[in-house]
């Protein structure tokens, strides 16, 4: 029983200290890129947005991260006042919109965006 407590003991702790990757910091933003993403990929992201207004008064982290298909995921972490909401067609087509602008405009590859909990882990929004 005791080597049970032990083994669950190391196994929080290590879940606790994944990795996010490296980060670039812009006022209320933070943004983690980890292997497979460059640092003037993650400034570009950045710059991009900041300028096109996406960072509000609250702090935002966000995580850059390559994929199999070297597709570009945004991780982008849940407001929660929005928790437990599912998205509407028109939010989604938002996003695929936004999808499109970052992948001409910033990575040049194809883009995902994909809404996580404040652990980087993928949320089913679903359709509303």
């Amino acid at each position: 029983m005791r080597n049970y407590l032990y083994l669950f003991l190391f196994l929080t702790f290590v879940s606790c200290g994944i990795n996010m990757g490296d980060r670039i910091d812009a006022e209320n933003l933070s943004v983690y890129y980890t292997e497979g993403v460059s640092k003037n990929q993650a400034i570009n992201f950045t710059k991009f947005w900041r300028s096109n207004g996406f960072v509000g008064e609250k702090p935002q982290t966000i995580q850059l991260e390559k994929d199999k298909a070297d597709w570009i995921l945004v991780k982008v972490i849940e407001n929660k006042s929005y928790e437990n909401q599912k998205l509407t067609i028109q939010e989604i087509a938002l996003l695929n919109d936004l999808e499109r602008q970052l992948s001409s405009e910033v990575f040049q590859t194809r883009v995902e965006i994909i809404i996580t909990n404040n652990t980087f882990r993928p949320l089913d929004k679903g359709v509303n």
